[in-house]
């Protein structure tokens, strides 16, 4: 219902991940975003303190980790991509022209994120969801998501909410079957 619900402002997401953060700091968060037993309790201390009376329950935090997670996962697969890339001035994930992307909608069949659209948090969530990447390394820890994408309990409202595990995020393969073009930016 309703009730159950929580639409988040730009600075309560800010707050809330400047806490994950801390939570990072503190060994609360093992690798690849993991969250330890009681994490979400002091979290949620934190949240109730700087923002008294916002209403918030257990289940917010829980349901916004999980989106965060499947919108910074799928950005991070779509930068890994050939035809695609990470702009680190304007903050966003950039393509090389409209049919890649196209292609590659098309296989993941949802949009959880838009390139061009600036993600600021995308480097801060990269040291919570993604620790072991920090060593400039390219491995890709994606598919631990899995289940935390399977994790049941309230929707909220943001801008998607959808599985997007479903794919073997194997997008360079199946975007050369569908596109020739893609071909030429191998090279990048």
């Amino acid at each position: 219902g309703q009730m159950d619900r929580h639409v988040w402002t730009d600075e309560e997401t800010e707050v809330f991940v400047g806490f994950m953060e801390e939570l990072v700091i503190e060994g609360r968060i093992a690798d690849a975003g993991q969250f330890r037993p009681g994490s979400f309790e002091k979290l949620a201390a934190k949240m109730d303190e700087r923002f008294s009376g916002g209403g918030f329950q257990i289940t917010h935090y829980k349901n916004k980790v999980k989106r965060l997670k499947e919108k910074y996962q799928f950005a991070t697969d779509m930068a890994a991509c050939s035809g695609f890339g990470w702009d680190d001035v304007k903050q966003c994930v950039v393509v090389d022209n409209k049919e890649i992307l196209a292609a590659y909608m098309k296989k993941q069949g949802v949009r959880l994120y838009t390139p061009g659209k600036p993600f600021p948090l995308y480097t801060r969530l990269e040291k919570i969801f993604c620790k072991e990447r920090a060593n400039g390394d390219a491995a890709v820890c994606g598919n631990d998501a899995e289940e935390e994408a399977q994790m049941n309990g309230y929707e909220e409202m943001d801008e998607e909410d959808t599985d997007i595990f479903n794919s073997n995020h194997d997008c360079s393969e199946s975007l050369l079957q569908q596109s020739n073009s893609v071909a030429s930016f191998s090279g990048k």
